[in-house]
């Protein structure tokens, strides 16, 4: 969304909202605020996967391209998830299931699988689709308290 967008979105709503207070805002309105855009994402699943994916081919990691695709099917659905949440505690526990499968995963691939490269990936797509929904500033670190990578 950009801000012309945005800036319109803000006044339709603040103009309907000074009209009549039993108007609702509009579906396809509301749909533009606190979506997630998952195509931003993309890139850095891309990395987070060509990353682990080359240090398999460079090194002997305990870990399969299996376990791989299970770290971006996680991430993938966290994105999806986070996108339709409607509270920051239906969020925040989302952010805490993610994190846990996450170390479960790692744990199951001798803590080889995320390493500090793959801990920023996650970290900062997990802290920024959170953020884009308004549940948290994109410079609190929500993952911290359940991660053990």
């Amino acid at each position: 969304m950009n801000i012309t967008q945005f800036l319109t979105i803000i006044s339709v709503v603040t103009l309907m909202n000074s009209c009549s207070p039993h108007r609702s805002i509009p579906k396809d309105i509301k749909k533009e605020i606190n979506t997630i855009d998952h195509n931003k994402f993309n890139t850095e699943l891309d990395l987070l996967q060509e990353s682990m994916l080359t240090y398999m081919e460079m090194g002997n990691p305990s870990y399969k391209k299996k376990d791989v695709e299970e770290c971006i099917h996680i991430l993938k659905l966290y994105l999806k998830n986070i996108s339709a949440s409607t509270s920051k505690n239906e969020g925040m526990n989302l952010v805490q299931s993610t994190i846990e499968k996450l170390n479960s995963l790692n744990e199951r691939c001798s803590s080889t699988l995320i390493e500090t490269n793959e801990r920023e990936i996650i970290t900062n797509i997990i802290i920024s689709a959170s953020a884009d929904k308004g549940y948290n500033t994109i410079d609190e670190d929500i993952t911290e308290q359940w991660r053990k990578w």
